[in-house]
């Protein structure tokens, strides 16, 4: 089971704990068995649903909205649209456009390995191939491998590398490719085109210059940017590569992101400051994960390593007492980023990790049966 972002270690860990019987865990298995059923009973997902696209726009080119363009006057017999710092509009992420269709189907991907994984239920494993098919090979509803028309204003069809954001959650399809991996449901020729796929995305990703600009943001939009490519590159076997990408993210990244306090100044100057640290957080420790495979200490030795760690440590106090964040936004301890964020820094940092332990203890409730802890259960040590 060839697993990128997952740690199969985590993943047994609970499996073994639900294995002895009454578990903190059961809830987040009943919870897992729910959401399967409910995707088993609804069709996959495909980039040709959208309901309009712009002309010039194929339907299997992937077209969503800038999140903050507007429609304003209309300009002879056409809307003009304007650009709103700091105002998102809600139409995008609506069934007209693919952004939350994207993040639907990968999460659908990983929620049916995981039902998979733990029940050994057989539909689930071909549902979750059925829906890969369907969004990445058949030829009738597959997406291109480009965002060309990510981010995009209507009239003028030209996207943007900030596009690249809604593609974060295609980890969720390589991992889930490991986790069904025994099932039979893919065959060779599966995995061929997939790889086929990911190598012309990742491409695209850097020698276009839509692509290369969500590489030259110097916020977490790029290292996001990095952690996908990375996994993609994984995926496709190009290992050095995949290196050289993070050892030029040590110094691009990690030194120009966090100073020594762990402050990140981009993030705490944006409109979302929380929740974009939040997410640049994410996307390094991904990044750290992907290194363990390439034989490089993203944890530990590697320069700067420690700045990673003080900006998980800067956001600490904050989730623990969220009235106390100074900032625009609030801290939302609903998030199922944070929770991801916290088991992941538990998994990594092992000795020295109570700190979020405790920050996972101080979690709302309605964290307790999300899929997150199945899939990086830290053992009893952060219930």
């Amino acid at each position: 089971m060839m697993l990128y972002t997952l740690d199969s270690s985590c993943l047994e860990r609970a499996r073994r704990a639900l294995s002895r019987g009454s578990h903190p865990l059961s809830a987040a298995l009943e919870q897992l068995r729910v959401d399967a059923d409910r995707i088993c009973r609804t069709p996959p997902e495909s980039v040709v649903m959208k309901l309009a696209a712009a002309p010039g726009v194929d339907a299997h080119d992937y077209y969503s909205l800038a999140p903050d363009a507007w429609p304003s006057l209309l300009r002879g017999d056409k809307p003009c649209w304007q650009r709103r710092e700091g105002m998102l509009n809600p139409d995008a992420e609506s069934d007209a456009f693919d952004a939350a269709r994207l993040t639907r189907m990968a999460n659908r991907c990983l929620t049916l390995g995981a039902a998979w994984y733990f029940t050994r239920q057989r539909v689930y494993a071909q549902a979750a191939a059925e829906q890969i098919r369907c969004w990445f090979i058949d030829r009738e509803t597959r997406m291109r491998p480009h965002l060309n028309f990510g981010h995009a204003v209507p009239g003028e069809l030209v996207g943007q590398g900030s596009g690249l954001s809604e593609t974060q959650p295609l980890w969720m399809v390589l991992d889930t490719l490991g986790l069904i991996a025994n099932s039979g449901v893919l065959d060779d020729e599966d995995v061929g085109a997939l790889r086929q796929w990911f190598a012309a995305f990742s491409h695209w990703m850097f020698h276009t210059d839509i692509g290369f600009e969500g590489y030259a943001w110097h916020d977490w939009r790029g290292t996001a940017h990095d952690a996908q490519r990375v996994a993609f590159l994984l995926f496709c076997h190009d290992f050095p590569l995949a290196r050289r990408v993070i050892q030029h993210g040590l110094t691009l990244r990690l030194a120009g992101q966090f100073d020594r306090d762990g402050r990140q100044a981009a993030a705490l100057d944006g409109d979302h400051p929380f929740r974009a640290a939040l997410h640049n957080l994410d996307a390094h420790l991904r990044l750290n994960r992907y290194a363990e495979p390439l034989d490089i200490d993203r944890w530990q030795s590697v320069t700067h390593a420690g700045r990673l760690r003080a900006g998980l440590d800067y956001l600490l106090p904050f989730v623990l007492e969220p009235e106390l964040w100074p900032w625009r936004d609030g801290v939302d301890r609903d998030d199922e980023t944070l929770l991801r964020v916290l088991l992941q820094a538990v998994r990594g940092y092992g000795t020295g990790a109570e700190r979020y332990c405790d920050a996972l203890a101080a979690l709302p409730p309605t964290q307790t049966a999300r899929r997150e802890w199945l899939l990086w259960y830290p053992g009893e040590r952060g219930r």
